[in-house]
C-alpha cells in the first residue's frame, strides 16, 4: 500500500496538489505536441522529398535540374518525370498538406505561415492540372505545377523547431 500512496504523492507533486496542470506544464505539453506532431514530421517529409528529387536528377535524368530551359520535357524524360511525380513527389506533397491541415491547431497565431499556405496552394493547383491532364489528356505547361514548391519551407521549419526547443528548455522543470 505504501507504493501506491508514494506514487500518488509523486504525481500530485508533479502536477500540483489540486491535480490540474500548471500553465507551464500546459505550455510544455503544447510545445511537445507542436514539435512531435507537426514541425519535425513536416521537416522530415521536406528533407525526404529533397533527397528523392536530388536522387532522381542524379540517377534518372543524369543532370542537376529537372526542367530544361530550351525545350519542354518529352519522350523518355517526360515518362521518367511523370513516374517520379505520380509515384513519389505528389503523394509526399499530399502527405505534407494533410499534416498541415490536420495539425492546424498546433500553429501559433490565427494564420498559417506563408510557406504553409504556399505549400497547400502549390499541391492543390498541381493536383488540379495533373488530374485534368489525366482525365482530358490536356498537357499542362512544361509539366510543372502552376506554382512553385515553397523553397523557404525547410528553413522556416528548422527555425521554428529551434525556437520551440529554446522555449521548451526555458520552461521551469516540474517537481
Amino acid at each position: 500500500m505504501k507504493t501506491k500512496s508514494g506514487i500518488a504523492i509523486a504525481l500530485m507533486m508533479a502536477i500540483g496538489c489540486d491535480g490540474a496542470p500548471t500553465a507551464q506544464q500546459k505550455e510544455a505539453a503544447r510545445i511537445d505536441r507542436q514539435l512531435g506532431e507537426l514541425y519535425r514530421p513536416l521537416l522530415a517529409l521536406v528533407l525526404e522529398s529533397r533527397a528523392s528529387i536530388e536522387k532522381f536528377m542524379e540517377t534518372k535524368l543524369k543532370r542537376e535540374y529537372i526542367f530544361p530551359t530550351d525545350h519542354d520535357l518529352e519522350g523518355e524524360e517526360l515518362k521518367l518525370w511523370l513516374e517520379q511525380a505520380e509515384g513519389d513527389t505528389m503523394p509526399r506533397n499530399e502527405r505534407m498538406c494533410a499534416l498541415v491541415r490536420a495539425k492546424r491547431d498546433l500553429v501559433d497565431g490565427p494564420d498559417l505561415p506563408a510557406a504553409f499556405q504556399q505549400l497547400l496552394e502549390h499541391q492543390d493547383r498541381w493536383r488540379t492540372v495533373h488530374e485534368k491532364w489525366k482525365k482530358d489528356h490536356v498537357p499542362y505547361k512544361s509539366w510543372k505545377a502552376p506554382t512553385s514548391f515553397p523553397k523557404q519551407l525547410q528553413g522556416e521549419l528548422e527555425e521554428t523547431i529551434e525556437k520551440l526547443e529554446k522555449r521548451r528548455a526555458a520552461l521551469p522543470k516540474a517537481g
